[in-house]
């Protein structure tokens, strides 16, 4: 195995002399063939973002949350329609508005992506897959609080990316709607919101009444916006 991935190892650019140095011994050690315009990776890495469309865009949320549009980026709200297209809910406009309601109360209108406790209490939860150092690294992380190693190796596995293992940062900035998908799908939430209602939808994602209040008000300001 090589001691560096490139993907990663790219992240940290930030164009300074001595990184472009290193990019430029680089080039000269590669095959000319690699560094023509044909070249397959020149060819993907040109390719422009694929933009899923979808309901929830940065002026929904600046009406949902009272923040401004410009705090919700393209990967945060792509991630989002791409939680409501996979799990069914994007067909089903009253679902969405359930849903939205309490991952906006769950996240304090999206503020907390990640959990505020430092996580060493999950440190050695077998329940969770983790081991001795496991909590901080896997804690809650977007809007229904992934947590633990086997959950986070379970969405690694669902999304075909291995950096998900790097925990909980990775995770709510790459995935912070996407990161609840397997939970949803196992749980049956569409099925509970469709057929069920409101508030057996809060109680299923919370398992009781905690918030009741506020995932109504929220779930009120869905319906209208979310129109």
């Amino acid at each position: 195995m090589p001691e560096i991935n490139l993907v990663n190892f790219f992240e940290f650019y930030k164009g300074t002399p001595e990184q472009k140095e290193g990019v430029q011994l680089l080039q000269s050690a590669m095959d000319d063939k690699l560094l023509r315009d044909a070249s397959p990776w020149v060819q993907q890495y040109r390719k422009q973002p694929e933009n899923p469309g979808g309901i929830c865009t940065p002026d929904l949320m600046h009406r949902l949350t009272g923040h401004a549009a410009n705090t919700f980026d393209d990967v945060f709200c792509n991630d989002c329609n791409r939680l409501f297209r996979e799990t069914g809910f994007d067909k089903h406009l009253d679902a969405m508005q359930m849903l939205m309601a309490n991952m906006m109360h769950e996240t304090c209108n999206f503020v907390y992506m990640k959990e505020i406790a430092s996580g060493v209490a999950y440190n050695n939860r077998s329940d969770l897959g983790n081991g001795p150092t496991d909590g901080p690294v896997y804690k809650g992380a977007g809007v229904l609080q992934l947590t633990g190693r086997y959950n986070y190796q379970k969405l690694a596995e669902g999304v075909n990316d291995p950096a998900v293992m790097e925990g909980c940062d990775y995770v709510a900035d790459t995935y912070p709607f996407t990161s609840a998908k397997i939970w949803i799908k196992e749980n049956g939430l569409l099925d509970v919101c469709l057929r069920q209602g409101f508030e057996a939808c809060c109680i299923k994602i919370n398992g009781g009444y905690n918030g009741y209040e506020d995932r109504v008000t929220k779930y009120n300001v869905c319906k209208k916006e979310m129109a």
